[in-house]
C-alpha cells in the first residue's frame, strides 16, 4: 500500500474516530448521573451519603463508553489498514486516543459546566450538580485497550497470507522441479 494511501486511510479514520468521541461525549452527558452538594445556610456545601457512590458515575460510563468506540475503531482500522501489518495496531492505539481525548473534552462542554463557578453564585438550600469531568486520566486506556486488541486478536487468529503463499508456491511448482526431485549433481 503506498504512502500516499496510508495517509489518506488514516486521515479517514481519524475522522472517524473524532465523530465517535463526539457522539460518545453525548452518550455520556446523558448517562451520567451527577450526585448534587446542598449548599447549608452557613455557605458550606454537603453531599448526602446515597450520593457518595455517584461520584464515579463519570468514570464508569467513559470507561464502558470507551470499551464500545474504542472497538469500532479497531475494526475500523483493521479493515481499512491490514495490509501494513503490525503498524495497524500502532495507527489503532493513535486514532483510540484521538477519540477518547474528543470524548473527555466535548463531554466537559456539554456537561453542567465548571463547579467551583456554580457552587460559589449558589445560595442556601440549591443544589449544585457535581461537573461532569473525567477524574482519573487512565480510563484512557480501556479506549486503546479495546480498540488495539482488534487488530491484534485478527491478526493473530485469522489466516496467515504467507502461510497461504508457500502452499500456493508448491502446488504450482514447474513440471521440470518435479522431475528433477531426487537427483543429484554427484
Amino acid at each position: 500500500m503506498s504512502l500516499t494511501r496510508v495517509l489518506v486511510r488514516s486521515g479517514q479514520l481519524a475522522g472517524l474516530a473524532a465523530l465517535l468521541g463526539v457522539v460518545g461525549a453525548l452518550v455520556w452527558a446523558n448517562v451520567t448521573e451527577l450526585p448534587s452538594y446542598v449548599v447549608q445556610a452557613d455557605g458550606h456545601a454537603t453531599i448526602a451519603e446515597s450520593d457518595v457512590a455517584k461520584l464515579f458515575s463519570g468514570n464508569f460510563w467513559f470507561v464502558v463508553i470507551g470499551a464500545f468506540a474504542g472497538l469500532a475503531v479497531g475494526v475500523a482500522s483493521w479493515i481499512r489498514l491490514r495490509s501494513l501489518g503490525w503498524m495497524v495496531a500502532v495507527i489503532t492505539a493513535a486514532l483510540s486516543v484521538l477519540a477518547a481525548i474528543v470524548c473527555w473534552k466535548v463531554g466537559e462542554l456539554i456537561g453542567p459546566g465548571p463547579f467551583a463557578a456554580r457552587l460559589a453564585a449558589a445560595g442556601a438550600g440549591d443544589q449544585v450538580r457535581i461537573a461532569l469531568t473525567l477524574t482519573t486520566p487512565s480510563a484512557l486506556a480501556a479506549w486503546v485497550f479495546a480498540a488495539t486488541a482488534v487488530p491484534l486478536f485478527a491478526a493473530s487468529l485469522g489466516p496467515d497470507p504467507e502461510f497461504r503463499a508457500r502452499v500456493a508456491r508448491r502446488r504450482h511448482a514447474p513440471a521440470e522441479d518435479a522431475a528433477l526431485a531426487g537427483v543429484s549433481d554427484g
